[in-house]
């Protein structure tokens, strides 16, 4: 008798845990879980109506009469079922908007950088809606402000367990593990959110902050590591030896001394410091005080002072974002700046830091962008100065938007091509313009200005073949860029029997790659013009043209990207034209571009 009543509690406990069940799903947001619970609870209710339902198992020897009289009738159970279901869908829906608005105020807390008051809007939206997955990572972002990174881990973890594909949560966890020195942990986190990002065809913006991210884990990585071995460098100093790093930086600091005590210190600091270990030990040494609190260093206008200081920074910036932030954000720099007159170590050390995108435009938002391109012009015409420093800082910093907007003005473009027609120019600095044309072109209305410039078309057909290497590639860059736009003045061009000469012979006669590649680059270009493939049939042949470029492809000295270019040049012309294709097919082309490429990614 005992163990039927223990089998008896066991099936009451059974059914009562798949009511609670089916009751739970019944109120699910997915209606697939919602149709299951359905078809769950008309095959349970089959089973009620068929067997009865206890309500007890105590009093087992009720009659029939009084049992019949406890059970309920299959529609006032499903009837109680879609009733509880309703209910907790309405207090679900009730909580979402009662949510909602404590995340909107959070929001609003956050900005104006209430922390405390944030937080404690975000947790009271988690007490309604405990699987929000986005005010978990938004009070996350409260905690990273706060510096509480584990907290803000925690955070993420559970937005993660709600939704595993939740990229915020992986972009703000591994930020904290960043900030806890934990690199390899952070890439882990970058790289998932990245996967996902792949997988789920999100938008080229969001692919880009991720690999931001990653680019920034090892960057911070490689600091960290390069700081501990600064830190252990400095442990093992010899502080007996005189004209140690530590020793000459404390002695630089002895104020009203003469300025050659300044400019011989710093100078002995530009032979000690020589590898990214002394660097980086200079940095953690509090060595960039120097340039921000010595009053002898930051106010004196001591011409060679300047450049020992200058000489200095561009050692310390060598492969070293860290410092090259420091350098730009220095009293010194800065100070020097507003002077408006530099010296060549002072160009030296911009050109240098300009070459990189992060120091780059730390540097244009300390400038007012139109008078300081209007200065390094002035240089550039002015006879008596090495103007190449002021073109090379020019056309490094031409990348930003911020200067060529200055350069979409027809009239200073007009002015820039001008240049060129100079005698008294150089070669260095007539190649480091067209470098910055090249650079300037790549934005579209400038480009269809340059094109619409008979004048740019002549010097650059007059200069082909009459320097050295470096000069006809850059010039060969910016025919690249030029010959990519739609443009009348460039249909003249393509008929210049003189301008199709001196590109072709650019690609059958030079031994240089890089030449062979941007001229094949720019025959692509204009081969669709019928010019262009006149031109090709009435000099050469067809015969001939296509077995020097099928020559050409397979030439194993020639770089990868160069015979990349060279096919590409094939591809079009015989798609082009059907009488290249027939001599193509003849020479067979298809099979020897494809042995001849087999190592190419194309």
């Amino acid at each position: 008798m005992a163990d039927e009543s223990k089998e008896d509690l066991d099936k009451f406990l059974s059914k009562i845990d798949d009511i609670h069940r089916i009751v739970q799903n019944l109120s699910s947001n997915d209606t697939n879980e919602v149709s299951k619970a359905m078809e769950q609870s008309d095959v349970l209710l089959k089973e009620i109506s068929k067997t009865g339902f206890d309500r007890t198992i105590i009093n087992k020897s009720s009659s029939e009469s009084t049992q019949q009289q406890q059970q309920m009738s299959p529609n006032a159970f499903m009837s109680a079922l879609e009733k509880d279901a309703q209910e907790r869908s309405e207090n679900r829906r009730k909580n979402k908007i009662l949510a909602d608005e404590l995340k909107t105020k959070g929001n609003n807390a956050f900005h104006q950088q209430l922390y405390n008051q944030a937080i404690d809007y975000y947790t009271e939206g988690l007490k309604l809606k405990k699987d929000y997955d986005i005010l978990y990572t938004n009070r996350a972002q409260v905690y990273v402000k706060q510096e509480r990174y584990k907290d803000a881990i925690d955070d993420c973890n559970w937005a993660l367990k709600i939704t595993p594909t939740f990229i915020k949560a992986y972009i703000i966890k591994g930020k904290c593990l960043m900030n806890l020195n934990e690199y390899d942990c952070a890439k882990e986190q970058f790289i998932q959110a990245e996967e996902i990002a792949i997988k789920n065809f999100e938008s080229i913006n969001i692919r880009r902050m991720i690999e931001e991210c990653i680019q920034e884990v090892q960057r911070q990585h490689e600091k960290y590591q390069r700081e501990e071995s600064a830190r252990i460098f400095l442990l093992n100093e010899d502080l007996s030896i005189p004209m140690n790093l530590t020793n000459t930086l404390k002695k630089l600091y002895i104020d009203k001394q003469p300025i050659i005590y300044y400019i011989g210190g710093i100078d002995l600091l530009c032979q000690l410091i020589k590898d990214e270990t002394t660097r980086t030990a200079f940095r953690i040494n509090n060595g960039f005080n120097l340039f921000n609190s010595h009053s002898i260093i930051i106010e004196n206008d001591n011409e060679n002072l300047s450049e020992s200081i200058f000489n200095l920074m561009i050692i310390l910036c060598q492969d070293d974002d860290e410092n090259t932030k420091q350098c730009l954000e220095c009293k010194f720099f800065n100070n020097y700046l507003r002077k408006n007159i530099y010296s060549i170590k002072a160009f030296q050390f911009l050109i240098e830091i300009s070459l990189k995108n992060q120091s780059r435009l730390i540097f244009i938002e300390k400038i007012i962008p139109n008078s300081f391109i209007q200065y390094l012009i002035n240089i550039i015409n002015d006879k008596k100065f090495n103007r190449i420093y002021a073109a090379k800082l020019l056309s490094n910093l031409a990348i930003e938007s911020k200067i060529k907007q200055y350069f979409s003005n027809k009239d200073e473009l007009i002015k820039l091509i001008a240049i060129l027609k100079s005698s008294s120019i150089d070669e260095e600095t007539r190649t480091v313009i067209l470098s910055l044309l090249t650079n300037l072109c790549s934005e579209k209305h400038i480009r269809f200005c340059a094109v619409n410039q008979t004048e740019l078309f002549q010097i650059l057909i007059e200069d082909l073949g009459q320097y050295e290497n470096e000069y006809e590639l850059n010039l060969l860059g910016l025919l690249i860029n030029l010959t990519n736009e739609q443009s009348s003045t460039l249909e003249g061009l393509y008929k210049n029997v003189l301008f199709l000469s001196l590109i072709y012979e650019q690609i059958i006669k030079s031994q240089n790659s890089l030449l062979i590649g941007n001229g094949s680059l720019i025959f692509g270009h204009i081969i669709i013009h019928s010019s262009a493939r006149i031109f090709l049939r009435n000099n050469l042949g067809i015969e001939k043209t296509i077995g020097q470029m099928l020559k050409l492809v397979e030439e194993s000295w020639l770089s990868k990207a160069a015979r990349k270019n060279v096919a590409i040049f094939i591809t079009k012309m015989v798609k082009a034209d059907e009488s290249f294709l027939q001599e193509f097919r003849k020479q067979h082309g298809t099979e020897i571009l494809h042995s001849a490429l087999k190592d190419v990614e194309l």
